[in-house]
């Protein structure tokens, strides 16, 4: 079963896979900080703050003298504190880390914060944000530590190790190493559950490589490994009355909570969510009736009992539940959705008291102080706290910047609230400090709330990092792709509307090539021109959407099905083409073999829309660094060649991954100083041995004339769900895919930078290579090969020598080599189906990005007699185990398909 449920979370994510599984490269990139007004700075005055609770009581060996020692704060992940809100007279600060921080922080009695981030850094900052001391560890860190009553503080990282150290000087007390993958049929080791506690000190800490573990914390010795059928990112939540713990899973089909014996790691009893559940379960203790409440990706919060596991209730929201809730003193449930509202829920029936709207998504859990105010990060930026009865107590901007998703949880600490940023930052925040007089002009800070309409149903201008903009911008790019997004709003509350993809009608004035698409989900619309948008520098661009929404519908788990019209819209948006004048960069293209070859690093990929990708994988994406390099053309128009990097330095600058599966080419077009890059060829990109086709890549950005992009580079990708082999239906499923075209579509941002500084140099070594064809490949042959397996990512890249374009194959999927009894590679080729490639071809031995050496052929038309095809399985090793695994994972999950029904 473990590989079946493994394949299907990957399914999710076409575009729904999660926030690491696509680790093509342990991302990197130093994020400019910028600071407001000056404020963020660190000051340099001590301040020093009086506590404002008593050093707490835990039911377990927590710091007794800590406000916030772990995430969810408590055993129970209450996430309430009995702090009481006070002006310290402090000032913010932000600390910038190399890269986005997507764990949460914890704070100790001093006011000493610890937190990793993905740079691969764990870092101790002082109360007053300088750097005490920091760890490098072998991987991006997304999981919060737990600091316990004998002095360590201990955490997972990305490189499947658990850390125990000594909090004041950071040395290293102990290491504990998950297991490798292929104990348990999984394909990664990372800790990204978040570290808990039980009442023995035992250390319960979830991987990805299907076990939650229990180890002990004196010396790392595993205790047990309790295993699952998928990941888990889920803290467990410790129940010291009945000694177990409660937590969620991945797996998006049936059981994915469950109750351990905390002793054993044996099931107590399983529960079904029809999504993945990778919220933290709170285990109330308000009321007479004690409940597990958690969230899940099918946008259910539910309420169990914790002895049976029989559900109690559950509640709806518009989108899919990534945050854990809180418990406020009253017992009231607080939970944030993917939909970008707070919902405040009756403990008794799940009913809905109160909600409180913003414009982007959350993913960050919320903390409750002494008062009852609630604190909750957000995607676009701010911290938002709110009084107990969900009015709006303050709000502040802590990130200017695209990328402004406050992923992290807050942690409240005894004089500041702190919380981590998609940015880098690590941000801490005074306790009402936009409530200070001296804060009134402030534009960071907010006490009216978010500029939402009363009733309206509109389309609201989306950038390429997700954000909605209240106005949008005059000017755009002429190869800029467009997204709007629906929103709906009736007596103030935000509605649950989706788009009639049938009855919408893009018009653009003046007419140029475009593809118009309503999303999976079919929230927003993308307008993606083939080219520009033309026109003149400083000339007018018309779009006019018109069509019809929907509401009332029918409820499939997360597919929203039936549904009846409800509005009309009928907008059109005006923007200024800017101009895009030649910057002095032109492509490097190489004439022959052995000549410089121009490149970019597409790395810091963010994917926002549509909002299950992130919650599955943005610190993922964050990670994936794709290297491109320039194989022929000229200084206008060329054909790239795009392979998987990986993080090569503490500079986060890449190198190519010898083990990446990622292949596939690119046509780059060079117009001024935009720069498109696109396959609409339809090709197949494979993460984690899981095929992900894709019918469109498209890059667009305007460069200097170093060829970096000056803003951000705007993605867009899609797919169609019905051309996914056996996964494309789990896909229809779950309601990702839209219901009227089957499409897919994706909307992101990258960084894009030159790769191999100047140019790509050519690898030394190659000599004499052979090209050759039968009916179904093309192979290089390397005489005398001085490369051995690991050292060079080869592939077999074919242009059409009529077109000048690459042929449209799957060059991820049916890339082979042979090698020999030393080791090294002796032949690279590439298959295709019989009959599909013929004529006049280049082809190129692609040895990283690149061209190292070319032959033209050319292919005859394939005789009658190869309609009949018999496969040839050449495979070896790994190879074939990957090939025979699949085959039985596609058979189960065709047989659970079945079973469904």
């Amino acid at each position: 079963m473990g590989m079946v449920e493994r394949e299907m979370t990957l399914a999710i994510a076409v575009v729904c896979r999660r926030r690491h599984m696509m680790q093509e490269g342990l991302a990197a990139s130093i994020a400019a900080v910028i600071l407001l007004l000056g404020s963020w700075s660190m000051p340099d005055a001590q301040v020093t703050a009086t506590a404002q609770t008593p050093n707490s009581t835990y039911v377990v060996p927590l710091d007794a003298a800590s406000p916030w020692p772990k995430f969810r704060r408590d055993a129970q992940q209450s996430g309430r504190s009995p702090v009481l809100p006070t002006d310290s007279g402090s000032s913010p600060w932000v600390f910038q880390t190399g890269n986005g921080v997507f764990s949460s922080p914890v704070i100790d009695g001093d006011g000493t914060i610890y937190i990793g981030s993905a740079d691969q850094y764990f870092y101790s900052i002082d109360r007053n944000g300088h750097a005490r001391w920091k760890l490098m560890v072998g991987g991006i860190i997304d999981s919060a530590a737990l600091l316990d009553d004998q002095g360590r503080v201990i955490f997972g990282a990305g490189d499947g190790r658990l850390y125990a150290l000594e909090r004041n000087t950071g040395k290293l007390e102990w290491t504990f190493l998950a297991d490798p993958p292929a104990v348990n049929r999984a394909f990664i080791r990372w800790f990204e559950g978040n570290v808990a506690i039980g009442s023995d000190g035992a250390i319960y800490a979830p991987n990805d490589n299907f076990c939650t573990y229990a180890v002990a914390r004196t010396n790392g010795q595993p205790l047990w490994c309790s295993r699952t059928w998928d990941q888990t990112w889920s803290s467990p939540a410790f129940d010291p009355a009945s000694n177990a713990l409660l937590i969620g899973n991945n797996f998006p089909f049936l059981r994915n909570t469950f109750a351990l014996d905390a002793a054993t790691g044996k099931r107590r009893w399983g529960a079904q969510a029809h999504g993945s559940v990778v919220a933290s379960p709170l285990l109330t203790t308000a009321g007479s009736r004690r409940m597990a409440v958690v969230g899940a990706f099918d946008g259910f919060v539910r309420a169990y009992d914790p002895a049976s596991g029989r559900e109690l209730w559950q509640t709806g929201l518009r989108d899919h539940v990534y945050a854990s809730a809180a418990e406020a003193r009253d017992g009231t449930i607080i939970e944030p959705g993917a939909d970008g509202t707070i919902y405040a829920l009756r403990p008794d029936d799940g009913g809905v008291r109160w909600t409180f709207d913003t414009r982007a998504p959350i993913r960050s859990s919320p903390a409750i102080d002494g008062n009852g105010n609630i604190y909750v990060g957000s995607g676009e930026g701010k911290l938002f706290v709110l009084n107990p009865d969900g009015t709006l107590r303050w709000a502040m901007r802590l990130i200017d910047d695209p990328r402004a998703d406050l992923n992290s949880s807050p942690a409240l600490g005894n004089d500041a609230i702190v919380i981590g940023g998609e940015n880098g930052g690590v941000f801490s925040i005074p306790y009402d400090y936009c409530l200070r007089r001296s804060a009134a002009a402030d534009p960071r800070c907010d006490t009216r709330g978010e500029a939402l309409p009363s009733d309206a149903a509109s389309f609201v201008y989306t950038t390429s990092f997700g954000n909605q903009l209240e106005q949008p911008p005059q000017a755009i790019e002429a190869n800029q792709p467009l997204t709007f997004s629906l929103n709906v709003r009736r007596h103030g509350t935000a509605q649950l509307a989706l788009l009639d993809s049938d009855s919408i009608h893009v018009t653009l004035d003046p007419s140029v090539e475009a593809d118009a698409d309503v999303s999976g989900d079919r929230r927003f619309v993308t307008v993606v021109p083939k080219a520009t948008f033309g026109g003149a520098a400083g000339s007018t661009l018309a779009v006019r959407l018109e069509g019809r929404y929907l509401t009332g519908f029918e409820r499939d788990a997360a597919r929203f099905v039936g549904g009846t019209p409800a509005g009309r819209l009928d907008q059109t948006f005006q923007f200024q083409l800017r101009p895009h004048p030649a910057s002095g960069f032109r492509l490097t293209v190489p004439k022959y073999p052995g000549d410089p070859a121009g490149g970019w690093d597409l790395y810091r990929l963010a994917a926002p829309l549509p909002t299950i990708l992130p919650s599955y994988n943005q610190i993922g994406f964050d990670s994936i660094h794709y290297l491109i390099g320039l194989v022929e053309g000229d200084d206008r128009r060329a054909v790239g060649w795009v392979v998987g990097g990986r993080v090569a330095d503490a500079g986060n600058r890449a190198t190519v991954d010898p083990d990446s599966r990622v292949r596939f080419p690119v046509e780059v077009d060079l117009d001024g100083d935009a720069l498109t890059l696109r396959n609409e060829a339809g090709f197949t990109i494979e993460f984690n041995n899981f095929p992900l086709p894709f019918e469109l890549f498209r890059v667009a950005a305007r460069v200097d004339s170093n060829g970096t992009a000056r803003d951000h580079a705007a993605i867009n990708a899609k797919t169609v769900c019905g051309k996914i082999d056996f996964y494309g239906e789990f896909l229809q499923r779950l309601g990702y895919c839209n219901p009227s075209t089957d499409l897919l579509d994706v909307v992101g941002a990258a960084e894009l930078r030159p790769y191999g500084g100047d140019s790509v140099a050519p690898p030394s070594g190659v000599n004499d290579v052979r090209f050759g064809f039968t009916a179904t490949s093309v192979i290089a042959t390397i005489h005398g090969s001085p490369f051995k397996v690991g050292s060079h990512n080869l592939g077999i890249l074919l242009v059409d020598a009529r077109t000048g374009r690459p042929l449209p194959l799957d060059y991820a999927e049916q890339t082979t080599q042979t090698v020999s009894a030393a080791g090294s590679i002796e032949s690279v080729a590439v298959e295709f189906p019989p009959g599909s490639v013929s004529g006049a071809l280049r082809a190129y031995l692609m040895m990283d990005t690149y061209p190292a050496a070319i032959a033209s052929l050319t292919l005859p038309e394939s005789p009658p007699w190869s309609a009949t095809v018999f496969y040839d399985l050449r495979c070896a090793g790994a190879d074939c185990y990957r090939i025979v695994v699949r085959t039985m994972r596609w058979f189960a999950l065709a047989l659970l398909g079945w079973l469904g029904d």
